[in-house]
């Protein structure tokens, strides 16, 4: 029994209009009689443009001969629904299923129409669809963390990007890539290339709190601080974007950014705080939340060169909310420092 696609009306209204087009040429061209079964050529019906690759979910003419007892039509071995209304002796008009495999996963590369009484195969290849991503987790992580990406279509990979930075690529499925964090990513939209196209992410991989990224992110303020003077909108040595933070300090004094946004729940709504340092003096620099000077988390700085730091909150705090942060330098000897890309994941 034949298989019939349903259509809605004014789709069919659309498609009755189109049929009765081709069929009135076929029938001026005087080639609608019966005859042996042959196909001669596949169009796109949107346009009527003739194609050697097709793709799922797209409605295709077929032109030839012999069709009028057509009973099946394949795409790669998967059988189409198709309405015989919209079948003539020399017209086929049909849609690709959407579960058709696509070329390079053990296809036959043909179309094959069956009728009551003969077969015939026609070369014709399946494009691989575009990929899609659905989700990715974490949503924000530190270098070198892994994330995990899903989706459909990520067959024949060939690289994901964070905006326009490449990432090392750990394992894939056609459903899930996971891949290494790069360097330099603070917020970017995921990129997957294949051989079908480009996916972009339906969201932004990156700090779930900014503290600063080329400004104080929402909620936080400049307090100022003691001992040293700041500047926001330093131009000179920046690790990413326009402006970092230069803190001119003495020893032991502190930048110090206030927060007065929605509650931040430390531990469950963040869990950890990125930050990259550059300082022009070899020494050590310490992270206080909300002014609890009995702990903090000091972390070594290397005169001339940018470090990434991640830090879990636990190491900074047992406190559960944030009120404030210090940036303390913690050698007692003074030191100048640039800070960029802060924020909470």
């Amino acid at each position: 029994m034949k298989k019939i696609k349903k259509i809605h009306a004014w789709s069919f209204i659309l498609l009755a209009s189109l049929f009765a087009s081709l069929a009135s040429c076929s029938s001026d061209d005087g080639n609608d009689s019966s005859g042996k079964l042959t196909i001669e050529s596949v169009s796109l019906a949107v346009n009527d443009s003739l194609v050697t690759t097709g793709f799922v979910e797209n409605m295709y003419i077929i032109r030839g001969s012999g069709f009028k007892d057509t009973r099946k039509i394949f795409f790669n071995d998967v059988e189409a629904d198709f309405n015989p209304t919209l079948v003539t002796n020399n017209i086929i008009i049909v849609t690709i299923p959407l579960e058709t495999p696509f070329q390079n996963v053990g296809t036959s590369d043909k179309i094959r129409i069956e009728t009551v009484a003969d077969a015939v195969e026609f070369d014709f290849i399946i494009g691989q669809p575009e990929p899609k991503i659905t989700s990715f987790d974490p949503v924000a992580g530190g270098i070198g963390d892994i994330v995990t990406i899903k989706g459909v279509v990520f067959d024949n990979l060939l690289s994901v990007k964070f905006d326009e930075i490449e990432a090392v690529i750990v394992s894939s499925t056609s459903t899930e890539i996971k891949v290494e964090i790069p360097a330099g990513v603070v917020q970017a939209k995921i990129f997957v290339e294949t051989a079908g196209g480009i996916a972009e992410s339906p969201g932004s991989f990156g700090f779930k709190r900014i503290i600063y990224d080329d400004d104080l992110g929402e909620g936080f303020q400049l307090w100022g601080g003691w001992g040293g003077t700041q500047d926001l909108a330093n131009t000179a040595i920046v690790k990413r974007g326009t402006y970092s933070i230069k803190r001119v300090t003495e020893g032991w004094s502190a930048l110090q950014i206030g927060y007065s946004g929605s509650t931040l729940n430390l531990g469950t709504d963040v869990t950890a705080v990125k930050v990259s340092i550059y300082a022009e003096t070899t020494g050590k620099v310490r992270i206080v939340f909300n002014g609890d000077d009995s702990h903090g988390k000091v972390l070594d700085v290397v005169a001339g060169q940018w470090i990434d730091f991640t830090i879990p909150v636990s190491e900074i705090t047992a406190q559960t909310t944030l009120s404030q942060i210090w940036v303390q330098e913690f050698s007692g000897a003074g030191n100048v420092i640039y800070i960029d890309d802060f924020g909470f994941i």
